[in-house]
């Protein structure tokens, strides 16, 4: 199975971790990640942006991408764009459906697309994040059978982040999103105890954490003395942004605070890259 991959807020730790692993997993199921060609900063240059430019820059994305994947994927469905990263999805579903569903914004973007030669249509791209494409099409039983070093007795709290419970006017199904469950059927498959944490779905800060240190530790040392508590031994993330807020975070949180946190976080494909014995080539951390 083939699809369209953008990076998203993983780009910056481009052949580190998160995307490093992400690519390798998806590989090793028998998924091809396909990068878009020359996408700019496709959604995550998008978060910096208003109005029209914001859409146009994601509309540039998707016209790319339905370019690019029209001739190499299955014709009775839509090529797909897969991002690793919760905050890119949103921004990815939440245009795709403004485009799909507001005429005179569809116009106006077609108006800045169409001076660079590309063109989209409303729902020519389909929109996932990449948990949901690991679980629902290479499917939870295939991840199981992959395990060659099973992650037994290690205690992992799943952090989803705030973003999962938006659907940015996406549609009340939230088609395609890292949904509640999926990362716990993950983990378990991967021989790890699951520790249900009541605060997996609360902000790690996000780009406050770039602008306010106060805030950020603030939201971060709940977190993380949840996941303390619990007893769990890691916390896994369903997107880059938030494992580099919580990992980096903690030593801010324990100066403010007297706290002395050292939970590893870690990406969840680095975790299954783990398990599936692949972290010695990628250079993943243990």
């Amino acid at each position: 199975m083939r699809y369209g991959y953008d990076p998203g807020c993983a780009r910056p730790t481009a052949g580190e971790e998160p995307d490093a692993s992400a690519r390798a997993v998806a590989a090793a199921l028998g998924l091809t990640l396909e990068e878009i060609e020359d996408p700019g900063e496709g959604a995550a240059g998008a978060l910096t942006l208003n109005g029209i430019p914001a859409y146009a820059r994601v509309g540039r994305m998707l016209a790319l991408a339905s370019r690019q994947l029209s001739t190499r994927c299955d014709a009775a469905r839509p090529p797909t764009v897969v991002t690793p990263c919760s905050d890119c999805f949103l921004n990815l579903a939440r245009a795709s459906h403004a485009l799909g569903t507001h005429p005179d914004l569809r116009e106006q973007v077609a108006e800045e697309l169409a001076a660079a030669g590309l063109s989209v249509e409303p729902g020519a791209v389909r929109i996932r994040h990449l948990l949901e494409v690991l679980c629902e099409d290479a499917g939870v039983e295939a991840i199981r059978a992959r395990v060659r070093r099973p992650l037994a007795g290690l205690r992992v709290a799943p952090y989803y982040g705030c973003l999962w419970t938006r659907d940015g006017g996406a549609g009340t199904e939230r088609e395609g999103a890292a949904r509640p469950g999926r990362l716990e059927s993950l983990l378990s498959a991967l021989g790890a105890e699951v520790v249900d944490s009541p605060l997996k779905g609360h902000c790690c800060g996000g780009r406050a954490a770039e602008a306010s240190e106060e805030t950020a530790t603030s939201l971060q040392l709940r977190i993380l003395r949840s996941a303390s508590d619990l007893g769990a031994a890691a916390i896994a993330t369903v997107c880059p942004r938030c494992e580099r807020n919580l990992a980096s975070g903690q030593g801010a949180v324990n100066r403010r605070f007297g706290t002395r946190f050292t939970i590893p976080v870690r990406y969840f494909t680095v975790l299954v890259a783990e398990a599936f014995g692949l972290d010695g080539e990628l250079g993943v951390r243990s």
